[in-house]
């Protein structure tokens, strides 16, 4: 394409590539300025968590379950919006309100975009608190999906929901399994021998 073929494509098409370029400069626009809101998302709801850990430090349960909520209805999309997820299960789960922590785990597990691993400690903290619950089979079946990273603490808490249904010998081979995951030297070891020994049999 010659200089004057330019020009006459430059000008016979003047408008339409004018427009482009002014759709281009906002999406750019838009999108630095998503990235900032962004930041300043994440920024805000940090602040927030820090506040929920001094008050939950503190036992000031009601600064903590404010904050906690906050960070869940305003700050969702962020990891610590998710974190409070697991705040709020325990302060549920404490005051003998098993139905709202169970909805409170559950949001986690079904997350798409939580970060690897939370999903695995929100099955580990369900199952928990279906044991506190005196619902060791739904424990059961909330560990049934594997997690290498939490292979020692699923496995143990297994062994509690056998031993809370009076089955030895299932709880007697989950602890093992959750000791064979620990280093030899690691002190955790002691308690889960115990709570073999409280079963009949000490390794």
């Amino acid at each position: 394409m010659t200089g004057p073929d330019i020009a006459n494509f430059l000008q016979r098409y003047r408008k339409p590539l004018i427009a482009a370029f002014i759709i281009v400069l906002l999406a750019v626009s838009g999108f630095f300025a998503y990235e900032k809101y962004q930041r300043h998302q994440v920024a805000r709801a940090a602040v927030l968590y820090g506040e929920l850990l001094d008050a939950m430090a503190g036992r000031q349960w009601s600064p903590a379950r404010a904050s906690a909520e906050t960070l869940v209805n305003q700050y969702g999309h962020t990891p610590y919006g998710l974190f409070a997820h697991f705040f709020l299960a325990r302060l549920d789960s404490d005051g003998n309100q098993m139905a709202k922590a169970e909805a409170q785990l559950q949001a986690v597990i079904r997350a798409d975009d939580a970060p690897v691993g939370m999903a695995a400690m929100a099955r580990l903290s369900l199952a928990r608190v279906y044991l506190q619950a005196g619902q060791p089979r739904q424990a059961l079946d909330t560990l049934k999906v594997q997690s290498a990273p939490f292979a020692a603490l699923y496995a143990e808490a297994r062994g509690d929901a056998y031993a809370a249904l009076h089955q030895p010998d299932p709880a007697m081979q989950a602890y093992g399994q959750a000791l064979a995951k620990l280093p030899a030297t690691d002190p955790y070891r002691a308690y889960l021998q115990m709570k073999m020994a409280n079963i009949g049999v000490a390794p």
